[in-house]
């Protein structure tokens, strides 16, 4: 798993993410999987960026709103930096 992370994290077919540190699972949508597994993957924010607007068809300011808004609940859980 990328360094990025804090701890062990695992991401199921269904969406839900397990902190192996503490135990807690988190509920992701569609779209924080596809995030979630482009990070694992060592993606940095621009190429996300653009694989989102691919992905979901959707525009700049969309996309853009979607990873931050997951990268700042990440930093909130503090499951990242």
């Amino acid at each position: 798993m990328s360094s990025l992370f804090k701890s062990e994290l695992t991401l199921s077919e269904s969406g839900f993410l397990f902190d192996h540190a503490t135990g807690l699972t988190y509920t992701l949508n569609p779209t924080g999987q596809f995030i979630f597994r482009q990070m694992q993957k060592g993606v940095e924010g621009p190429e996300i960026l653009t694989r989102l607007q691919e992905e979901f068809e959707v525009d700049e300011t969309t996309a853009r709103k979607d990873l931050d808004d997951f990268v700042r609940q990440l930093k909130e859980f503090e499951l990242i930096d």
